[in-house]
């Protein structure tokens, strides 16, 4: 029950934050909103206020913001197909900002009930370690790894993770000096490949707690593109792929580990989904900020018509995404 109530609560939370975004800045620009809604199927709740219909709908997966034009040619000076081009940029991208704003504003609740955190500092060097032969000393602060920015902890683990064999460069700061070196990570008793040194453990001000935050919602935003990247390129399985089942799950177990967790996990999907809308795919915001692209660039609009039909490709496809991820879901669940 408790995984049920959560996973609901923040899929509404989050898709709201979304649409809100839309809303807001559609109404800022004066484009005619003619209907928000939470939820998704028939309508328990309508409240008309001026020219914008209200509601709430049955089923807890979703929500939208209809407006005037989005998907048609419209006679209306307010319509969003009739507004400028950068108008319509900024409504479209307001609903991803929001998604990444939600995030960021969450990783500061939770860096403010931190004392200490670990950094990409070395604190000690093990004997005879890649790190040891390399030259790397305690005090030396990583801030690359094969050219990636390194600024917390959680990018210094996260490229550890993608290692898959061969040398590396390190780039760190030794007394205030850029200094690179190359070592080869190896293998633990537990099969991961470490360097051979241990981090250090910083204490927060308020000042760092903000700075920890944003970067850690730039290090989320990054393992989105990265991840689906090493997906595309082939260094990770399609069968890792999780759906909507997945993320579930997840919820779940975060929810039971407690609320820190529970919140934790809500800034994760919160910057998957405003990065994920991002991208150039048709059906996502991203997919309809390439058509703006290319009608500045043509400088005539692309007949709503044929930008349709694309959307509705790519939404199909983006549906048989979701169903074989679903099925991988099912699969884990099943083998455990």
């Amino acid at each position: 029950m408790i995984t049920a109530i959560s996973a609901v609560v923040i899929f509404l939370l989050l898709i709201l934050v979304h649409e809100f975004g839309h809303f807001a800045t559609a109404k800022l620009v004066g484009i005619k909103v003619t209907e928000f809604s939470i939820g998704m199927g028939p309508a328990i709740i309508k409240k008309q206020k001026g020219e914008t219909l209200y509601s709430v709908r049955a089923l807890p997966i979703g929500g939208f913001c209809n407006m005037e034009g989005e998907d048609s040619e419209s006679e209306d000076e307010r319509a969003f197909s009739n507004k400028s081009i950068l108008s319509r940029f900024v409504v479209l991208v307001s609903g991803a900002f929001m998604n990444i704003l939600t995030g960021f504003l969450i990783f500061i609740i939770i860096m403010f009930t931190q004392q200490q955190a670990y950094t990409p500092t070395v604190s000690t060097v093990l004997e005879n370690s890649p790190a040891q032969h390399a030259g790397l000393m305690p005090g030396d602060k990583i801030t690359r790894i094969n050219g990636a920015k390194i600024h917390i902890q959680n990018d210094f683990a996260f490229e550890m993770s993608r290692y898959r064999g061969g040398e590396i460069k390190i780039g760190y700061l030794r007394d205030g000096k850029k200094q690179n070196t190359i070592l080869v990570p190896e293998q633990n008793d537990e099969g991961r490949y470490i360097i051979g040194i241990n981090n250090s453990i910083k204490q927060l001000t308020f000042t760092s707690k903000i700075a920890d935050s944003f970067y850690m919602t730039v290090f989320t935003s990054k393992a989105v593109i990265v991840s689906l990247a090493d997906l595309l390129a082939g260094r990770h399985s399609y069968k890792d792929m999780s759906g909507p089942v997945g993320i579930i799950q997840h919820i779940g177990v975060a929810a039971k580990e407690g609320i820190l967790d529970l919140i934790g996990l809500t800034a994760f999907i919160t910057i998957n989904l405003g990065v994920f809308n991002l991208l150039p795919i048709p059906a996502l915001d991203g997919g309809r900020l390439m058509f703006l692209i290319v009608e500045a660039v043509r400088r005539k609009k692309i007949p709503p018509e044929k930008e349709g039909l694309v959307h509705f490709i790519g939404f199909a496809l983006l549906i048989l995404l979701m169903i074989f991820a679903t099925t991988n879901d099912i699969g884990r669940f099943f083998k455990k």
